[in-house]
């Protein structure tokens, strides 16, 4: 199975998660947009972090150039101040849109937001992502 681990990630909360689904699985992430075109990926892992239930327009830009016949699955994560999934939500619609299957499974947790919730994402945090990775592996066997 192709899998590829793309993130967005200015406050580097979202890539803590990437890191640990890419350690868990013993491959590598790569910030959105990925330097190199892919294809044949049976399962993309996608994360930005949401603010106020917003994600940045780079990552958007990115969704809407993924292809059918490059991509076949996206699971999606996200980091938050509040750990809610409204930026899963919008991420969601756009890959939806593109004709992509969307894993019915997503990861939404707290991250640092300024001087709050210095300690997120946690290790416990990044265990969940951890097994969040594996549960979305063994959906598509």
């Amino acid at each position: 199975m192709n899998i590829k681990i793309l993130f967005s990630s200015k406050s580097g909360n979202s890539q803590k998660i990437a890191d640990a689904i890419a350690q868990s699985l013993s491959l590598t992430t790569e910030p959105v947009p990925p330097a190199y075109p892919f294809s044949n990926v049976s399962l993309l892992f996608l994360g930005a972090d949401a603010n106020g239930g917003k994600i940045d327009e780079k990552t958007k830009y990115f969704i809407k150039t993924l292809d059918i016949k490059k991509v076949k699955n996206v699971a999606l994560f996200s980091t938050s101040g509040d750990g809610k999934s409204e930026g899963i939500n919008v991420m969601k619609e756009l890959v939806a849109a593109q004709g992509i299957n969307v894993l019915e499974k997503s990861f939404a947790c707290e991250g640092k937001y300024s001087l709050f919730k210095a300690n997120h994402p946690n290790a416990d945090d990044l265990k969940n992502a951890q097994d969040f990775a594996k549960a979305c592996i063994d959906s598509l066997q």
